[in-house]
């Protein structure tokens, strides 16, 4: 990039989104650095499975998904719990929720997201070649099994959700399931192989990886809490911290939840909510 049009960029979060914003930032030719109050990469980005899912592109808001969540919430061993004493503040949250949940709108929602996630391993590639990390990125496709047919069947429009956007899948019988896996347990009748998928092997390390490289190339790391902006006549000046301003031309917030009130800060308002969080 030339000189002229180079930025000086401050990027708010060093988990995975946060470092890769601001490798590919760094080789576009700008100025950049990265605000992490925690230690890098020790967040979401350290306790998850460590996915590369280019698939994904159905909403956690699917038709009938509103009547399993009474049963969810009083089984003890169900997948989704809830804070009561949270619930007047996630309740607008929950009826857009609810509302995303049509057959129109989630074939759209999944129209918007595949150029989203589609390029997910192709445009992470290059920054781990940059940083040696090739060892700890694997494309070997992702396997979904099934214990029964019926069990496939209640996922089928999320799988033709995925067919219809351009994700290539693979389905076994029970058979087919032993000849590809010969040590899956014989519980599991029926899968789906989506072979475009892959995964790392140890998510803190890629994170850890990509921010050395990031830093050799120029790049610094500002260990401080993001508290706010400084504007000048309606333009970013300046991240403020809990250790004093950093001057910027531009803020990239890659803060997971925190996002939310950063944004806020800056006039725009999200509706993000914690799929999970830890106190």
């Amino acid at each position: 990039m030339p000189a002229n049009g180079a930025r000086r960029v401050g990027v708010i979060g060093a988990g995975m989104v946060g470092v890769c914003v601001a490798s590919y930032l760094q080789r576009d030719g700008h100025s950049v650095f990265i605000v992490e109050a925690a230690e890098p990469g020790h967040g979401a980005s350290f306790g998850n499975a460590g996915a590369f899912n280019a698939s994904s592109v159905t909403p956690m808001s699917m038709p009938g998904v509103m009547w399993n969540v009474p049963r969810w919430l009083f089984d003890p061993m169900g997948p989704l719990s809830l804070r009561w004493s949270y619930l007047p503040t996630i309740a607008p949250w929950l009826v857009r929720f609810i509302r995303a949940g049509t057959a129109d709108k989630v074939h759209a929602q999944a129209r918007a997201l595949r150029p989203l996630v589609g390029a997910t391993l192709d445009a992470l590639m290059p920054l781990v070649r940059d940083a040696g990390a090739e060892d700890l990125v694997h494309r070997l496709g992702h396997l979904y099994v099934y214990r029964s047919p019926q069990g496939l069947e209640k996922d089928r429009l999320a799988w033709e959700l995925r067919r219809e956007n351009g994700v290539e899948i693979d389905e076994f019988d029970a058979d087919e399931l032993r000849q590809l896996e010969p040590v899956l347990s014989r519980d599991y009748v029926r899968g789906i192989l989506v072979r475009e998928n892959g995964h790392t092997s140890n998510p803190l390390g890629l994170v850890q990886r990509l921010l050395d490289h990031f830093l050799r190339s120029g790049g610094t790391l500002e260990r401080a809490r993001v508290v706010g902006f400084g504007l000048d006549g309606g333009r970013l000046a300046a991240i403020r911290t809990d250790r004093g301003d950093l001057p910027a031309d531009t803020a990239v917030i890659c803060a997971g939840i925190w996002s939310k009130p950063l944004a806020a800060a800056l006039g725009d308002r999200i509706p993000l909510e914690t799929e999970r969080a830890v106190t």
